[in-house]
Parts: structure tokens; sequence; C-alpha cells
């Protein structure tokens, strides 16, 4: 009976995959955007200034917009033992865009370098390097679908990018930065029931725009591709790279510290931060050193003040210092035991620079950094606010927010007809959705398996338990999705004795709950922060009791932290 079903399900499985693949509007802009790369060689027979006209046999095959290579025959090579003439050495040219197709004789347009009667244009079977840059409002799952697809073909070597935007200046001058030669913008609109997607192509030299497509893609689709993704293709939990790091180390961020596109990786040791650029190996970068003494207890980036290089934030609860002189009136002069200060770096050079402190938490939350002041009987007071860069940073506005939710306890997110919402912890480590009127209407059936960071209440006397309050997780949006880390414990009833492995979690709201999947699986021991840097995903984790025993069963020292790199795309 269950091989029946199984046999069932099977054949519904096969069915629907023919029948979905017949009426996908992303199989048909992929077919639309690889036949401008398909292989196809002509002969020129004509130039006339730069109008080119070369007769190819492929002519069902050509279409205005392509790029040929134009390629000169030059000297013989032969043989080395016979001498025989084997063929001749064709070098680089030039390249022609095609403007009409009549039949075998083609008319096109001379782009760069030279042609002359003779010479051979062609599109050869070598990949095609092209970045795929899509907005915001495109679903992640079908921009996504999207990519796979090109990828998966063959004919694309992707080159990934974390940039999200529909400014076509700022696509061709990511792209001339990755050094590609095609870029792929993909834009979204609503439109009834569904989505209005626009894929444009453009040569990335000289910025010309050679496609533009539109497509339909309705609700129905993009519900089939979450679907698939959540049940159909997993994301496994194999890390691509993985780094031993200092035992103590804490949090991890991601962040174009120098301005030149790459993202970097910080690392807080508890003392110090660490920089590296991920390669195959991590390559140290820059150091901040003699922060005011104390524990860190967050650590973020942002480019708030607009000048292409993030700042690196670390907030941190000291353990007393001397007063700094240094700073202005509205800065922080002294630092006392106890006290939360957050302090702003900026790299100048080779050196990161203070460029603000404040007595009081920091975080980034979407593209706003925010801030609330600390109490010292209940971890946080008064209402968060934000922060704006006006010749300096200053405070901004207040935010609402329901009651008892504070700076690390929430993001925001939108349902399916736009509708925002809020996405929280509570202190027990269960998710919250609050409506726009901060009335809880959803709530999840278990929690997280509670936090790292926690810090005991002042208690009237010392029989009295007066509670803790916490600094949580870390809550990262990726399109409409949050991510949310859950560690599950040695043994359920005590969680004091330590984790055995930690998953990443992708949640996002459909306008009743919160549908769920699993991102990464598989951490080993307590996931202790991440970060995401265009498709990986940057996770710092600590093993089992602090020790790798791989470590210890090699002669190394077994008392470290683990820096494991996932890629989420193109899985």
């Amino acid at each position: 009976m269950k091989k029946s079903i199984f046999s069932m399900i099977g054949a519904f499985m096969l069915i629907a995959s023919v029948s979905f693949a017949a009426d996908d509007p992303l199989e048909t802009l992929k077919g639309q955007t690889l036949q401008f790369f398909t292989p196809v060689s002509g002969n020129i027979i004509r130039v006339e200034g730069n109008t080119v006209t070369f007769e190819s046999d492929a002519k069902e095959k050509l279409r205005p917009g392509m790029r040929l290579n134009i390629l000169r025959e030059g000297e013989s090579f032969r043989h080395p033992v016979t001498r025989e003439v084997l063929g001749k050495v064709e070098s680089y040219a030039g390249k022609a865009e095609i403007r009409e197709v009549q039949g075998n004789r083609v008319t096109a347009a001379l782009v760069d370098g030279t042609a002359k009667e003779g010479d051979r244009v062609r599109i050869s079977e070598t990949k095609v390097k092209m970045a795929f840059i899509q907005d915001k409002k495109v679903d992640w799952y079908v921009g996504d679908e999207l990519y796979r697809k090109l990828k998966a073909s063959g004919r694309i070597a992707m080159v990934d990018t974390s940039l999200e935007t529909s400014d076509e200046k700022a696509v061709i001058e990511e792209a001339k930065r990755l050094g590609v030669d095609v870029v792929l913008l993909l834009t979204a609109q609503e439109a009834d029931k569904g989505s209005l997607l626009k894929e444009q192509l453009f040569w990335v030299p000289d910025g010309t725009r050679f496609f533009s497509g539109e497509m339909k893609v309705d609700v129905a689709l993009a519900k089939d591709l979450r679907f698939g993704s959540e049940y159909f293709a997993p994301l496994t939990g194999e890390a691509i790279f993985t780094y031993s790091l200092p035992h103590s180390a804490r949090y991890v961020v991601t962040g174009d510290f120098d301005g030149d596109g790459k993202q970097e990786i910080a690392i807080s040791t508890g003392k110090d931060i660490l920089t590296y650029l991920p390669a195959g190996d991590l390559k140290p970068l820059w150091e901040v050193k003699n922060i005011v003494q104390g524990q860190h207890v967050w650590m973020d980036a942002i480019d708030l003040n607009g000048n292409g290089r993030d700042e690196l934030i670390i907030t941190i609860m000291s353990s007393g210092g001397a007063p700094d002189k240094s700073w202005s009136d509205s800065m922080v002069s002294s630092v006392q035991p106890g006290d939360v200060v957050s302090v702003v770096y900026e790299l100048e050079g080779t050196e990161f620079k203070k460029i603000f402190q404040a007595n009081y938490f920091l975080r980034k939350v979407g593209s706003r950094l925010i801030g609330q002041m600390y109490s010292a009987a209940d971890g946080f007071k008064d209402d968060v606010f934000t922060l704006v860069w006006d010749g300096q940073y200053k405070k901004g506005e207040k935010i609402k927010l329901p009651r008892g939710i504070t700076i690390y306890d929430y993001v925001d997110v939108e349902g399916p007809d736009k509708e925002h919402a809020l996405f929280t912890y509570d202190e027990k480590g269960f998710l919250n959705i609050f409506n726009d009127n901060g009335i809880r209407i959803w709530r999840s059936g278990t929690d997280t398996g509670g936090f790292i960071t926690t810090f005991k209440k002042p208690a009237p006397a010392s029989y009295v338990e007066a509670g803790e309050w916490s600094i949580k997780d870390r809550l990262l949006t990726r399109g409409k999705e949050v991510l949310v880390v859950k560690r599950i414990p040695v043994v359920n009833m005590a969680k004091g004795i330590g984790y055995k492995s930690s998953v990443i979690k992708s949640y996002w709201w459909n306008g009743f709950s919160m549908d769920e999947r699993t991102l990464v699986e598989d951490v080993p021991g307590a996931l202790l922060d991440y970060a995401l840097a265009g498709d990986k995903v940057v996770v710092l984790a600590s093993p089992l009791l602090g020790v790798k025993m791989d470590n210890l069963l090699k002669g190394e020292n077994p008392f470290v932290a683990s820096l494991y790199i996932y890629t989420v795309r193109g899985k």
C-alpha cells in the first residue's frame, strides 16, 4: 500500500512538473536571455566605416543585439615534427553588434577595435560572465529561480553581488567593478494577482541595453517556488569554507569598510576587533584596539554618513575606564563600571578612527541605525529612537513599539498585501507578530533555544530572584524573509549544559501566520552570531563545551571558535 501511495505521489509530481515547465514564465525568460549567447560564426564580406556585413549559415540563431568577436588570421602554425601546416593563429581584432539579419547576410555595427574583409566573427562556447541584480520588489524566490535556471544552463558564469537596486547607472557601475561582460537587471511591479517582471540585459563595457522583456508571474507560481524551496530543495549544512578563530570570538558582521565594493568580515574577540577578507583563507586586514574595556554585547556595520564606506559599531558593557578628553561635550566624557558604551569607527587609510561615542545601545535594523538608553535595573529604558547623519551623528525621532519591545527584539515585516507588521522575540525566546495597533496576532509554538547574552537584574535581597534581561540574537531580513537562530540543547531540560547544534530558520509572513523553512542546518555547537554577504551566510559558532574534538585529535589547539561560510543562492 505504501509503495502505491508513493507511486501516486511521484506520478502527481511528474505531471505537475511537466505542466509547470510548459507554462513557466521564468523558463521563457531564460530562453530569451540565452538566445543572445548561442555559439555562432561567420565571415566578413564588407566593411564600410563602422558598418560590418558578414555571412553566416546560422541565420535562425542570429538576432539584433548579439555581439560577436572579430578574429583575424595571423601566421600559420605547424606540426613540431612534420612541419605540416595545421592552421593559422587567430587574434582578437574587435567586436561587432548585430543590427539586422536578412537571410544569410547580417549587418552589424563595429563597437570595438577594427574590422576588414576576410575577418571571421564568432561567439565561442566559452561561458559568458554575467552579474545578476534584482531590486527589492522582486520576490526573492522568483529571482532565485531565474538565477538558478540561467546558471544551470551551462552558458553563464554567474558573478555574485549583494547589490539590490533598480538604478541602471548603479547596476552598470557595479558590473564594471565585477569585471563581467553582461549584467541582468530584474525589476518588478504589482499586477493583477501577481507581479510583472521586467528583465533588462546590458553590455557592460559601454552600458548598452540590448534586451528588455516583461513577463507576468502570478501568486500561485511564487507560492509553488516557496513550497518547492522548502520541501524539495532544502539547503544543507555543508559549509564551503571553515576557519578557526580565537576562542573568545563572539560577534561577526560584514561590511565594505574601505569602499572598494567588496564585503569584508569583522570579528569581535571580546577585547579587540579583527577584520578579514574571505578568500581561500582568511586574509587579515585591519584591527581595532584599545576599545573601552568590558564585555562586547553587540556589533554592527552601516554606512550612515553615505560616503561609500561602512562604519563599524561596537557596544560594550564596560568594566570602567578613564575620561577621554579628546571627545566634545556631546560625547561621553568618562566611562564608569557597568555603563553601556557604543563606539563608532570608520576606516581612514589603514586605521580605524573613532567618529562617535555614546552611552546607549546601538543597532542597525534594515537601513536605519537605532538606539536605546541603558537601565541598570531592567537593561533598557525609554523609547527606541533613530540616529541620523547631519554632518555628525544625531538623535532622530522616537519609534513607536508595542509595550516591552526593546532595541534588539524586532524587525519590520511585510505581508503579501503590503501590510506592515512587527516580528519580535520575547524574553522566553518565542517569536511573535504584532500588527500596527500593537496587538499580538501570532506566537510561535516553540522557543528558539534561549539567548547567549543574558544579565541578572539586581535583587533587593540575596534570597530574592529578580529575573534576567537579555540581548537577543541577531534578526536579519533577506527580501521578505526574516532569519532566526535556533539552538538545539544537548538536554532539552538543561540548556545550561550546552548546545549540540544550531540552525538558521527563515520565516515570512503570509498574512495569517508565519511560514518557515530551514535555511542552514546542522551548524556544530552553539551558533554565536551570523551575517550576510550577497549569497553567502557567514556563521560564527562555538563547539560543544568550547572544545573542538577534531583539533584535539590532530594535536592542535582545541579551544577555538569556528567561522563557517555557506552559499544560499544557487543550491
